[in-house]
């Protein structure tokens, strides 16, 4: 069966009212139902999404920098971008499916297919985040400063590089070699992020708000090496790397909690421990991380649904390289979804 038969270009009225009533959520790019915990579809971004993507990290206007924010700013302020009707329709989509953070956050939604100047500017985003917090280093303790000693804007240019050799393959007649090559590149970078996130967390005065950016560009490798495998067409490669990638978020995720942060940072206040006051400072706090945590989860998330969708495929018979072009050459509308075999 050709692949346009079997994906469709509109996501199933019942599957988006399921969502607005609560009887199916999404969880990264799958809907699952509440009650069963059956996958009711999986879900894929398109160059119609990226496009717009694009447009929005470029934009002049002030985006927050916490991936928690890009979806409220997204949603909330439509207006200032809403330029066609094609626009406004995209957003739409993302509002009825409750997907206005994952748009815009490191891996997207589904398999990546964003291009060099999303995930550039996506690499612009981050760097500012470590720059901020580099003028705070008191605030965040030694983990940033080491990290500068060591330039991680080095890690950073090769990240870009790699994104940029990631579309330049698209060009190439014959680009099986060249994208191995940057699944391999994007591989190493997973293991660097990683191990410097490692470094953050083994410093007793390191805080959440540092870890998160690296985070952000771990996410990103991830998704870069496994949409090079799929490219190449070594779809069983890019399960593993999905299935790996995932692991090694989700080993992160097990070092630190929201709690425990937020205790951490109250050892720094003056307010006398146990006294209502101190409490309420606690439970302020706590609020405050609370988004930063939910962003840091939905990564982790997010790479967990790939690895079913990619599942999904196998099952289906549909190629990787086949699945990344047809979401590529979509460009009018923002998702494509893929119902589960029966």
């Amino acid at each position: 069966m050709a692949i346009g038969e079997i994906l469709l270009r509109e996501v199933p009225e019942t599957l988006l009212a399921g969502v607005q009533t609560g009887e199916f959520r999404i969880y990264g790019s799958i809907i699952r139902s509440v009650q069963t915990g059956r996958i009711a579809g999986h879900l894929q971004e398109t160059s119609g999404l990226t496009s717009l993507a694009s447009q929005l990290l470029t934009s002049p206007a002030t985006l927050p920098l916490q991936g928690v924010g890009l979806g409220v700013d997204l949603l909330g302020h439509a207006a200032n971008y809403v330029q066609n009707e094609q626009i406004k329709t995209a957003i739409g989509v993302l509002h009825n499916l409750q997907l206005g953070n994952a748009a815009l956050d490191a891996a997207g939604i589904g398999v990546s297919i964003a291009g060099f100047a999303v995930l550039s500017a996506k690499i612009d985003r981050v760097e500012t985040k470590l720059d901020s917090l580099s003028q705070r280093v008191d605030a965040i303790g030694r983990a940033v400063e080491h990290m500068l000693r060591e330039k991680i804007a080095d890690d950073f240019i090769r990240l870009r590089t790699a994104t940029e050799q990631m579309d330049e393959g698209w060009h190439l007649s014959d680009a099986s070699q060249h994208w191995r090559h940057v699944a391999n590149e994007a591989h190493a970078l997973v293991n660097i992020f990683e191990r410097r996130i490692y470094q953050m967390l083994d410093d007793d005065r390191s805080d959440t708000q540092a870890v998160e950016p690296m985070q952000e560009a771990m996410a990103m490798a991830i998704a870069m090496r496994v949409s090079a495998r799929l490219a190449a067409g070594d779809d069983v490669a890019a399960r593993y790397a999905a299935g790996e990638g995932a692991k090694a978020l989700a080993k992160l995720g097990g070092r630190f909690g929201v709690a425990d942060n937020a205790l951490k940072r109250m050892q720094a206040s003056s307010i006398e421990v146990g006294t209502s006051a101190w409490g309420e400072a606690l439970e302020r706090t706590t609020d405050e991380l609370r988004p930063l945590f939910n962003t840091i989860r939905s990564r982790e998330t997010s790479a967990i649904s790939t690895i079913l969708t990619l599942e999904e495929l196998e099952r289906q018979g549909i190629e990787g390289r086949r699945w990344l072009e047809t979401a590529r050459n979509e460009e009018t509308s923002p998702i494509l979804c893929l119902l589960p075999t029966k």
